[in-house]
């Protein structure tokens, strides 16, 4: 799947939270005109992504699944572009803050292979895509069912298109009071 979304947080905000985060911790690998590389480890786990900071751009990819999220400028307006899997959208430790300045769901999926290159929100998407997964559900036999708890993300989009219906933070779960 491959979706852009703008976020409220500005470029060396994003920087400044990959160079000095509690989160993580930061390696700078090259030092180039224009462009410097680094790693961010989570220090707890052997996890880490690898992350290219342009004057204008930043890509991040993950380590164990190869998402890619692309940060940059369209405009005044700061976007990410993310490739990977339904389930991975926003859902990785490693990653800095990245808030969708509008509701998720209204943000267009450019393609993905549920839908080719067909653009539709992700609300559409995520409903295609929770009927695929229900079919699969009640037409397999258990042993051949593609579908498990694990093949859906933390913050499950597709429960939660009903409109005006919070979506619950990511950190709800990490959160110790």
């Amino acid at each position: 799947m491959k979706i852009q979304f703008e976020i409220k947080e500005r470029l060396p905000e994003i920087i400044a939270e990959i160079m000095h985060s509690d989160k993580w911790q930061t390696q700078i690998l090259e030092k180039m005109h224009g462009l410097e590389r680094v790693t961010i480890k989570d220090p707890n786990f052997e996890s880490e992504a690898c992350i290219e900071i342009w004057q204008h751009e930043i890509h991040i990819r993950t380590a164990w699944s190869n998402y890619t999220y692309r940060i940059f400028m369209r405009g005044n307006a700061v976007w990410c572009e993310y490739i990977g899997a339904y389930r991975g959208l926003l859902e990785q430790k490693l990653l800095p803050s990245l808030t969708p300045k509008m509701n998720i769901l209204d943000s267009e999926v450019v393609e993905s292979s549920l839908t080719g290159n067909k653009r539709q929100t992700l609300r559409t998407y995520s409903s295609e895509n929770l009927k695929l997964k229900n079919f699969r559900r009640d037409n397999f036999r258990e042993e051949y069912n593609v579908a498990s708890l694990q093949d859906h993300p933390t913050v499950v989009y597709d429960e939660y298109i009903k409109e005006g219906m919070p979506m619950p933070s990511p950190y709800d779960g990490d959160r110790k009071e």
